[in-house]
């Protein structure tokens, strides 16, 4: 199930006549869940065990996978929502460089995850992917903050590209969207079905907690099927279990490029 926590308040981004990017979120991440789970049921039978060896704890779906193989999922999602997108696409980037004191801007070749044209607009997409735990303070977390700012910045500055080149886009906005892999470790004196269900019980939380840290324009989380949520191998001898709730999708929307005003 998808349950959104912050809709996106950008009045030019939901402009209904050049392309709602809430509405478009809202079908991308349907159509990502339907994939994901689509691609859990083909490798549950494909295992061909008998139900007595829990085969869907050997099940590893792409959403919960490194950031190339989500990378993959929102590839199908957005060519299923929009009638044209690219992947690695092509855009220039404004680096910073100090030289005599003095800060120079230089540009420099690179290209944003996915172009899409949707309604009448084209949206610009930034994804990364990060895992994090159930337990602590998502406030303590310091690689979902450094990778938070990298999709930021990364998205803003193809906004700055799209709105260099007017002739080559149109009403453009840009998207920094993060997948956050929500998951827990089950220790051998622990039970896994009890695991599961604080593990379960924590994503609501974790999930506020991501969006006060990253002040997202959108935020949103998946509670996966039960039969989803434990996985076997890991640990050192291969042999321990960890649970996965569910995912948390947290989107920073650039409309315009001046700055936002200091909190």
């Amino acid at each position: 199930m998808l349950i959104t926590l912050k809709d996106i308040q950008l009045k030019r981004a939901t402009d209904h006549e050049r392309g709602n990017v809430q509405q478009f979120l809202d079908r991308l991440l349907i159509e990502v869940v339907s994939e994901n789970y689509r691609y859990f049921l083909a490798e549950h039978l494909a295992h061909g065990l008998p139900p007595e060896d829990s085969p869907e704890t050997y099940c590893w779906p792409p959403l919960l996978s490194s950031e190339r193989q989500v990378s993959g999922l929102f590839s199908a999602g957005i060519s299923r929502v929009c009638p044209i997108s690219m992947p690695e696409h092509s855009i220039t980037r404004t680096s910073k460089s100090l030289s005599d004191s003095e800060t120079k801007s230089a540009k420099r070749k690179g290209r944003i995850d996915f172009l899409a044209y949707f309604g009448n607009r084209n949206i610009a997409i930034e994804l990364k992917r990060c895992p994090i735990s159930t337990l602590g303070d998502a406030r303590d977390k310091q690689g979902l903050t450094k990778l938070w700012q990298v999709v930021e910045s990364q998205s803003k500055e193809a906004l700055v590209h799209m709105r260099e080149q007017r002739e080559s886009y149109v009403s453009p906005v840009s998207i920094g969207l993060m997948v956050v892999r929500v998951s827990r470790k089950v220790t051998a004196r622990r039970e896994l079905d009890a695991e599961r269900v604080k593990a379960m019980s924590a994503l609501p939380e974790v999930a506020e907690a991501v969006s006060r840290l990253t002040r997202a324009d959108y935020i949103s989380y998946y509670k996966a099927p039960t039969e989803m949520q434990a996985s076997y191998g890991w640990g050192k001898t291969e042999r321990e279990y960890r649970v996965f709730p569910g995912v948390v999708f947290a989107a920073v929307v650039h409309e315009s490029t001046k700055q936002k005003a200091a909190p």
